[in-house]
């Protein structure tokens, strides 16, 4: 009887497809300069991710605050770039208040080209916002 119903367990499982879901990769950042990103910064680099493998950009996770002065005038365009410069993701702080933490729903626009080596956040003022801290995360999808 045991024989029978193990033979009868095997033969139901060749006929299923085993599913396997892959969790995103979070590979870390490396700073090019500490937080609070610089006052009047224009469009410097705050820090850059390796990527050892050809990836599918799956969210890019972003939280900012910034200090003293932020408006639809004085903001930040905070920019996810692949090595070629290309932007991937983007978002402004105009609508958020000064002082106050905010996270911005992730949006991807485009992918990063089979060769990139790197993604980079690019933080640009417009006119004199205040100093921004960034908190940055990325989930990608190994493809290589």
């Amino acid at each position: 009887m045991h024989d029978l119903l193990r033979q009868r367990t095997t033969q139901r499982r060749i006929g299923q497809t085993e599913v396997v879901e892959t969790p995103p990769l979070y590979l870390p950042w490396t700073q090019r300069i500490l937080n609070p990103f610089p006052l009047a910064s224009s469009g410097g680099n705050w820090g850059d991710s390796g990527q050892p493998w050809a990836v599918n950009l799956l969210a890019f996770y972003c939280s900012v605050f910034v200090a003293t002065t932020n408006n639809g005038t004085n903001f930040w365009t905070v920019a996810l770039t692949d090595t070629a410069g290309t932007t991937l993701a983007s978002f402004t702080t105009a609508a958020i208040a000064a002082n106050t933490y905010a996270r911005f729903a992730p949006a991807i626009s485009v992918q990063p080209g089979a060769s990139n080596i790197a993604l980079a956040i690019k933080a640009t003022a417009t006119l004199n916002p205040g100093a921004i801290y960034i908190f940055p995360a990325v989930a990608v999808l190994r493809t290589g």
